[in-house]
């Protein structure tokens, strides 16, 4: 069943209304911050400049760790070079997202006819609700929208949970209302994976919003399984607590090219796809971030690269300044230049903007 009612947020929304964020540069070249343009990575100009002067400050603390092997150096991106690459429409994203911070509403009226169902990534079920995708969906809520969360195992495998989804999309179709999938990290490929699992979805699912999906992959998760003490003592723990190994495993990617080649995402639904980077010290993935770049010397959000972030063919959003935790946490990133009912809004909007092939 999908849980449409949802318990009332201990901490109110926090809105931003004022300096908005500058338009997106195409090819700009200063700053601390980088966005992603197909598969290479610019500097952009900041939009504050006295974060953008603290961020700066990481440098100092970056020190020389040597790794043993190139690991997964081959194939970071594998994905853009595989499939019909993303289109860019960033600039699309923060036109929309200056729009939803003065208070307009931006969303399309059909809007109203859609139900707007959350997929939550690994090991989220353990994060409170009133803190774990509670700001996207009260925004969404907000504006007269119904809502609701999928209840994925998110300590299981990606085919597990696309059953899920699959049972949910069809219970909420029943209003008659076409579904908007919105799925955060391995939420995402778990919405991905039931559309192309379950062909009987594709009339009743009316856009699909991935946030920080490693839809190609992730070098954390691969890096991290190939060492055998993790592999077994990690894994050990999360099926006694009665996941499976399988949740970490179909991150990695050897199990996402194999698991596309099986299932590749259908064409003809809305689709879009945000990714970001983060060079934030006080981020609780500032370690994890600084392993990516300093061995692979690429920039993430603490956990996925945008290379590995965009689904073939659907539009691509890329934002600097948030980790992992921050577009669908309530997290205290002082530098945090979106927040997550304003993000939510936009790719929302950008993706029902779009039109659904019949």
């Amino acid at each position: 069943m999908v849980q449409v009612t949802r318990p009332p947020s201990l901490t109110p929304s926090t809105r931003t209304l004022t300096t908005p964020e500058a338009p997106v540069r195409a090819k700009a070249a200063q700053g601390v911050n980088t966005v992603v343009e197909g598969d290479t990575f610019t500097a952009s100009a900041p939009a504050d400049l006295q974060r953008a002067n603290a961020l700066a400050q990481v440098n100092a603390l970056r020190l020389p760790i040597p790794w043993p092997g190139k690991g997964e150096a081959d194939k970071i991106g594998w994905i853009q070079k595989a499939y019909p690459p993303a289109k860019d429409s960033t600039a699309e994203f923060m036109k929309l997202n200056q729009a939803v911070r003065a208070g307009k509403n931006v969303m399309p009226a059909e809007a109203k006819d859609c139900v707007y169902l959350a997929v939550g990534g690994l090991l989220s079920e353990a994060a409170p609700k009133q803190f774990y995708f509670d700001r996207n969906l009260d925004a969404l809520e907000a504006q007269g929208l119904q809502v609701g969360r999928v209840p994925v195992d998110t300590d299981m495998g990606v085919e597990n949970n696309a059953a899920i989804v699959r049972e949910a999309v069809l219970e909420a179709a029943k209003s008659g209302k076409q579904v908007v999938l919105i799925g955060h990290s391995k939420g995402g490929l778990d919405s991905a994976a039931a559309l192309a699992m379950y062909p009987e979805l594709q009339e009743h699912v009316r856009a699909l919003v991935t946030i920080q999906s490693p839809y190609g992959g992730s070098p954390m998760a691969q890096d991290l399984l190939d060492n055998p003490l993790v592999r077994y003592g990690v894994g050990g723990a999360i099926e006694a607590l009665g996941g499976s190994i399988q949740a970490g495993e179909d991150l990695t990617y050897d199990s996402r090219q194999a698991f596309l080649a099986r299932h590749p995402m259908p064409p003809g639904i809305p689709t879009v796809s945000m990714a970001s980077t983060t060079t934030n010290p006080t981020s609780p993935l500032f370690a994890a971030e600084q392993y990516m770049q300093q061995r692979y010397g690429v920039k993430s959000d603490g956990l996925v690269l945008p290379q590995d972030a965009f689904i073939p063919g659907s539009k691509s959003v890329s934002l600097s300044g948030l980790d992992h935790l921050d577009p669908t946490g309530t997290t205290l990133n002082p530098f945090k230049p979106y927040q997550p009912e304003d993000l939510t809004l936009s790719l929302v909007a950008m993706a029902l903007n779009m039109p659904k092939e019949r």
